[in-house]
């Protein structure tokens, strides 16, 4: 495993993988949906309403980070793309939320005891330019993948600067298969 933008060795995937429409039960252990809908409260002598988002205590950020916020300008990609590498941030959970677009998928897998991906949980998701996530902290995934028009997404996590902010790891190229 190493960080920054680099990928080494490739472990071995299973082929192809089926993207699925999200929902929350089937995202749950790779995370939290974070979806507006119905839910929030008004806010602003109502004429806004607010969604909040609770993920995790303070008590669970690494001493010496701080809160990043970035904005990511992702490009389109085909549905049907495959995939060689996923990356994890170990001391963080990570906000990933579209601010337009068209939708997107979100490739997850646990980890092994070993801390590698355990590519037996491999699972792809269609989510809708309403829908973001928040990832488990240490959750191997894809990076953000952009379907149907390029896409904005505000994405946040917990970075103290160090090599341990994001760790990539190449696999064998999987390719995504999506119902029409």
């Amino acid at each position: 495993m190493i960080s920054g933008d680099q990928i080494e060795g490739g472990l071995a995937s299973p082929r192809p993988l089926r993207v699925v429409p999200v929902t929350k039960a089937a995202f749950e252990p790779f995370g939290w949906l974070v979806e507006t809908g119905d839910s929030g409260r008004d806010a602003n002598n109502g004429t806004a309403r607010r969604h909040d988002i609770h993920a995790h205590a303070a008590a669970d950020v690494r001493p010496g980070s701080s809160l990043v916020t970035s904005i990511f300008a992702a490009r389109e990609q085909p549905p049907t793309s495959a995939i060689a590498m996923l990356e994890r941030h170990v001391n963080s959970v990570q906000l990933i939320m579209p601010l337009d677009g068209a939708g997107h998928i979100v490739i997850v897998s646990h980890s092994k005891p070993d801390g590698t991906p355990d590519l037996s949980t491999l699972a792809a998701f269609a989510f809708s330019a309403a829908q973001g996530m928040i990832y488990r902290r240490g959750l191997w995934h894809h990076p953000i993948m952009a379907t149907g028009a390029d896409a904005r997404f505000l994405v946040q996590s917990w970075q103290d600067g160090s090599a341990a902010d994001c760790e990539i790891l190449a696999i064998e190229a999987t390719t995504l298969a999506c119902d029409a």
